[in-house]
């Protein structure tokens, strides 16, 4: 069980009250992971949100058969990432990469849709707060197609 005071470390928890924190604490344990573990891949199931307290993580796409690996978001101390388990088929979509020595804080997914059916505020206020994370990444992605599409890249395909 992960103590109530990590919590404060993230503006996620801001909006839960102290009762509130206390439950979600219950079903929270903090894991460390070395530079180059894996949290979870692609394909596994979705059994657990996370937020990092400490390092840094790649969401990545992994190509084994020509060892490549392409980042596609990075998650640092106080991010959210690992919400596959609110969608169907709630399985995980990328890989999760230890990019240094880090520490996470894993909910354990079921044991929270447990808690939002006992209190429906907590389940508000989560999925209030994840609304808001993923606006904020929607934002960002506007904003970076507009700066491809404002200064296009002219690709002159070669003949043969």
């Amino acid at each position: 069980m992960t103590k109530v005071g990590d919590f404060n470390k993230f503006d996620f928890f801001n909006a839960f009250s102290e009762k509130q924190l206390v439950e979600i604490a219950k079903i929270t344990e903090t894991k460390t992971f070395k530079k180059g573990s894996e949290i979870y891949k692609e394909g596994d199931r979705a059994n657990h949100i996370f937020m990092v307290s400490k390092g840094w993580v790649s969401l990545r796409k992994i190509d084994p058969e020509r060892d490549l690996g392409i980042s596609f978001e990075n998650r640092e101390k106080g991010e959210l990432f690992g919400t596959a388990c609110f969608m169907k088929p709630q399985e995980y979509t990328l890989n999760a990469v230890c990019m240094e020595d880090s520490e996470v804080m894993a909910i354990d997914a079921d044991k929270l849709f447990d808690l939002f059916q006992k209190d429906y505020q907590i389940g508000y206020l989560f999925l209030r707060e994840i609304a808001k994370v993923y606006f904020e990444r929607y934002k960002s992605v506007k904003r970076q197609l507009y700066e491809m599409v404002k200064a296009p890249t002219i690709i002159t395909a070669l003949p043969g």
